[in-house]
């Protein structure tokens, strides 16, 4: 049965430490964690202390890399803005540009629309942690761990919009199919203040709360419900859970509460 461990708190290092005791150790010697920084300022993008709390969990026994590809700005502008360099400064990991790192061709003749896709390298035989934010999308509905993804994928080399070939695709289709050929192994949603109204704005809204999952549908979907959704409305949860990628049926996951 997948798990959703929902940790409500304050300090987000215990409600990392505490919540990450129910799911066990990565067997891979690399985690990449990939935030969603899909501009180069806060409100929209996933907190750098988040992220920091996962580095110091892993970091003692793992390689970590922190990655992504921004759609809307330079990712390295992102990183800057946002902290990130100088979180990896302070521990010594490696941050990657996703939009530029090497890849390889992957294949799945049964993909909804992306048959063929870059894989990039970094994240290929890693656990990977996919570590959004709650927050609203104006053409998805929802912007959590699946849709996150889209950011692993290599981007154009335009200003912006360089995800922009998924909208033509279809964005619900492409985000399934990036999540077959790269599942999150772990999916990390911060509620801690969510993001309502705009996946480039918006408006602050506190949760409180951070969801993690080993099973990225359910931890959306599980997103979805707070955000006011029935889950199954979200046309690419629903896609998710009817091929298989995972479960948006709540009734079939275990929800385990935690107060940090």
């Amino acid at each position: 049965m997948p798990k959703v461990v929902v940790a409500r708190g304050h300090d987000v290092f215990s409600m990392v430490e505490q919540a990450l005791e129910h799911f066990g150790r990565p067997r891979a010697k690399k985690v990449v964690i990939k935030p969603n920084l899909i501009i180069d300022r806060p409100g929209p993008t996933t907190p750098v202390d988040l992220v920091e709390a996962l580095v110091r969990h892993y970091r003692p026994h793992h390689e970590v890399v922190v990655a992504e590809g921004s759609g809307w700005c330079e990712t390295w502008e992102a990183f800057e803005a946002l902290g990130y360099t100088r979180l990896a400064e302070r521990y010594g990991i490696k941050l990657v540009d996703l939009n530029g790192d090497r890849y390889e061709i992957a294949s799945r003749p049964d993909a909804l629309v992306l048959r063929s896709f870059e894989l990039p390298l970094t994240v290929k035989d890693a656990f990977l942690i996919s570590a959004a934010l709650l927050k609203t999308h104006s053409l998805t509905g929802v912007s959590l761990s699946m849709k996150n993804m889209l950011g692993i994928a290599i981007g154009e080399p335009v200003p912006a919009g360089k995800k922009r070939r998924f909208h033509k695709l279809g964005l619900h289709e492409s985000i399934v199919d990036i999540c077959f050929y790269k599942r999150p192994d772990l999916a990390v949603i911060d509620g801690r203040v969510a993001c309502i109204g705009g996946e480039l704005g918006g408006r602050p809204q506190p949760f409180g709360l951070v969801i993690f999952s080993d099973d990225p549908v359910a931890a959306d979907a599980f997103g979805a419900r707070l955000l006011g959704y029935d889950p199954f409305s979200i046309m690419h949860i629903r896609l998710a859970h009817e091929l298989g990628l995972g479960t948006a049926d709540l009734d079939e996951v275990e929800i385990i509460e935690l107060m940090a």
